[in-house]
């Protein structure tokens, strides 16, 4: 495969849109593109729906709807203090934001513990009836199997450590210190990329939120779910960085072995950001996948 040339990091400038999910919780999306495919992006732990923007001007707006959805508590979406920041929580959320809206047949696109919610999400409309919800997955470095969590997250489950870190330590030297653990090509943490990132960890309430998902991460709670991959019946796409020190390649060659019909691509001299750190390379990947009328062959 020939990847084209990546652009400059850029910020698309559409307006923020409110889902209100209810009383207390309102859920910040963006929209791209007015095409009739329906593409859902859910991102990671400690991200924001701005970790798509070097994704985003790949995509062509006349073939593709593009919604990023800042999950609850990050971002700008609310922050309530209700305890409520578990992954079927959170899969709930965008359940209830596709029907709102009257989706179907969405790609649903999730990185790291989005891409656990998206797992989550399809899972549960399956159970719930509702298979003309998710029509294809796309899952980069999915949080799809019980393991020791990041050491970063780990400290974050202590509420005294969890509160130090994130009150004491300089915001800008906490970015950088998260990224260079995230990232392969540090070339990639340009000034730019961690002002985006500070917008993101230095929101009001912000803390609470890190804390509250970082306890209700149990991964004993999940050993189940890996049972039930079998059965998720959609065309779905795996995407792993080569040198993912966060959750290793490996957990993709088991998911990808558990889901029927499943294609697998590495990209190479990548961390846990693909999406990030190889717009191009994935994008490339992405529209591969999505211009296959029968991703089934599980043809690169």
């Amino acid at each position: 495969m020939r990847f084209g040339k990546q652009p400059a990091m850029s910020e698309p400038g559409n307006p923020r849109e409110i889902f209100s999910y209810s009383a207390t919780v309102e859920i910040a999306y963006e929209r791209h593109g007015h095409g009739p495919t329906p593409v859902v992006f859910l991102h990671g732990f400690a991200a924001a729906l701005t970790t798509w923007h070097d994704l985003v001007p790949f995509f062509p707006q006349e073939s593709h709807t593009l919604y990023l959805l800042d999950l609850k508590g990050f971002g700008f979406s609310s922050k309530p203090r209700d305890r409520r920041y578990t992954m079927e929580d959170q899969a709930a959320i965008v359940t209830a934001f596709l029907e709102r809206m009257g989706l179907s047949n969405v790609v649903l696109v999730g990185h790291s513990l989005g891409g656990g919610i998206a797992l989550l999400t399809c899972l549960q409309a399956r159970d719930g009836g509702k298979d003309d919800i998710v029509g294809r997955l796309v899952l980069i470095a999915p949080a799809a199997y019980p393991q020791r969590l990041p050491r970063i997250m780990r400290w974050l489950r202590n509420p005294l450590l969890g509160w130090s870190i994130l009150h004491l330590l300089p915001l800008r030297f906490m970015v950088r210190y998260t990224l260079e653990h995230v990232f392969y090509d540090h070339r990639a943490i340009t000034a730019k990329r961690i002002a985006r990132y500070m917008t993101c960890f230095g929101r009001r309430g912000i803390g609470y939120v890190f804390i509250t998902t970082c306890r209700q991460l149990v991964p004993e709670r999940y050993a189940h779910l890996p049972d039930r991959y079998p059965a998720i019946a959609v065309p779905t796409l795996i995407i792993w960085g080569e040198h993912d020190r966060i959750i290793r390649p490996r957990h993709g060659e088991k998911l990808h072995a558990a889901i029927p019909g499943s294609l697998l691509t590495v990209v190479p001299c990548c961390g846990h950001n693909p999406h990030e750190e190889r717009p191009g390379e994935t994008y490339e990947i992405l529209e591969g996948f999505l211009r296959n009328d029968n991703p089934f062959d599980n043809v690169p």
